[in-house]
């Protein structure tokens, strides 16, 4: 969030009471005590404008900037043309207007629309948008990737498209038709995660094979943009998950059960980084994240042996330990979250780290105290503000950056200490990057006052 807090959704409980669906956490990973208990969450989070999407359940809530219920978008189901089914996925529009996933019901006798649907449109008041046709398959979609070009990427157990057979992994156009220009190499499975790259490629992550018949699964591919295999790409990627402990690998046999689906975040210097559950990639083991260069081939850095804990949990006699994604932030810091207790990343091993992690980075070599680079004072400041250098890089510039990655500021560093002017800076929450030439070295938030 702007304030350098954490919107976190899931299912949380702390001690015997309340399970928490949505929770609001402190810069510092302490839990907000002034959040109250809100009726929403669960899901995915989606940021627009100054508000929050956040799936719950079924449907789909709105938040406002502090996190709470927004009661100008309404709860779907209270309207009598819609009942929510399966839950699945939905895209926000620039303009609030949103589109949903699933297997839905829609009854609006006078448009001929009656039955389950699993692409359904409504207004950004929460309204059904009933100038959009809904679309049916003969399943749920768990999955929908905007294009660039308005189209989407749809992946679900679903086999037809309105009576049309289509693949695993499809594409329709804005209005849901079905887009037969991309016919996509896989035939059965479906996808965790999709990325669709700047030229119109596709990675996809998740649990394949090219036809039901084939004895050959497959775990992470790059589709070219008209569905076929791209062969510049590791395409035969090994994942497999281990549901039991690490000294009885690799001597138990292997079954089907284990090739478990895998999600993917592509992050901004262009490595993938691959998470889940505990697996063997490759041969190599990998406690939840594993790193991939551009071309989908496993690195040994920056995760290696380490990673996030397991625990045993009595009531399901279970062990547990994944990671259920990884979040590049605007100040340099990645986020990392799932069900997990302890993490080691190669030189400490954090048994205090649980469901929630802050990383310093993802480079090799970068110590903790390279990382953080400088600190400000005052902070919050009000017309200037010091920043204090740890390290003199050889062409230090230091900027100052809005909330939407603005360039308000930008002073050459030629000292330890250097004095930022904000007197013509508006109050608000900043960002103070240290850069040496194009690299970015650390960065801090800073806080502006009238």
């Amino acid at each position: 969030m702007l304030d350098g807090k954490l919107l976190v959704s899931g299912e949380m409980k702390f001690g015997s009471g309340l399970t928490y669906y949505l929770m609001r956490l402190n810069s510092d990973g302490s839990r907000d005590m002034g959040f109250p208990y809100v009726g929403a969450g669960g899901g995915k989070i989606s940021t627009w404008s100054d508000r929050y999407y956040v799936s719950t359940a079924q449907t789909l809530r709105r938040l406002t900037p502090s996190g709470l219920l927004d009661n100008t978008f309404q709860h779907l189901n209270d309207y009598v043309e819609f009942s929510s089914g399966q839950g699945g996925d939905y895209h926000v529009y620039p303009d609030g207007s949103v589109v949903i996933t699933g297997d839905h019901i829609v009854n609006v006798p006078d448009s001929g629309w009656a039955g389950f649907y699993s692409l359904i449109w409504f207004n950004n008041d929460g309204t059904l948008d009933l100038t959009r046709q809904p679309r049916q398959g003969n399943g749920s979609i768990s999955l929908i990737v905007p294009q660039p070009d308005g189209k989407f990427l749809l992946s679900g157990p679903t086999t037809a498209w309105e009576g049309v057979p289509t693949p695993s992994i499809f594409r329709v156009h804005a209005d849901g038709t079905l887009d037969t220009s991309f016919t996509c190499a896989m035939g059965w499975g479906e996808a965790a995660s999709m990325t669709v790259l700047e030229d119109g490629r596709i990675l996809v992550s998740g649990l394949f094979k090219t036809e039901f018949s084939s004895p050959d699964s497959l775990h992470f591919v790059r589709l070219m943009p008209d569905g076929s295999l791209d062969p510049g790409f590791n395409n035969d990627l090994e994942v497999v998950r281990i549901p039991w402990l690490s000294t009885e690998w690799p001597g138990n046999t292997i079954n089907w059960g284990q090739f478990g689906l895998v999600g993917h975040t592509r992050i901004s210097d262009g490595r993938i980084v691959v998470w889940g559950v505990h697996m063997v990639v490759e041969g190599q083991e990998r406690r939840g994240l594993a790193m991939l260069d551009a071309d989908g081939n496993l690195l040994d850095e920056p995760f290696g042996s380490g990673g996030c804990g397991r625990y045993y949990n009595e009531g399901t006699g279970y062990l547990y330990g994944d990671i259920g994604g990884i979040l590049e932030a605007p100040d340099g810091f990645f986020y990392i979250w799932g069900g997990y207790k302890g993490y080691d990343d190669g030189t400490t091993n954090d048994p205090a780290q649980r469901f929630v992690s802050r990383l310093y980075g993802l480079n090799v070599g970068v110590s903790e105290q390279e990382r953080i680079g400088f600190s400000i004072y005052p902070n919050p400041a009000t017309g200037s503000a010091t920043v204090q250098l740890a390290h003199m890089p050889e062409r230090g510039v230091l900027t100052v950056r809005d909330a939407l990655g603005h360039l308000l500021l930008q002073e050459r560093v030629s000292s330890y200490t250097t004095t930022l002017d904000l007197g013509d800076v508006c109050a608000g929450v900043y960002l103070v990057e240290l850069m040496d030439g194009s690299e970015k070295l650390a960065s801090e938030r800073l806080i502006v006052q009238p």
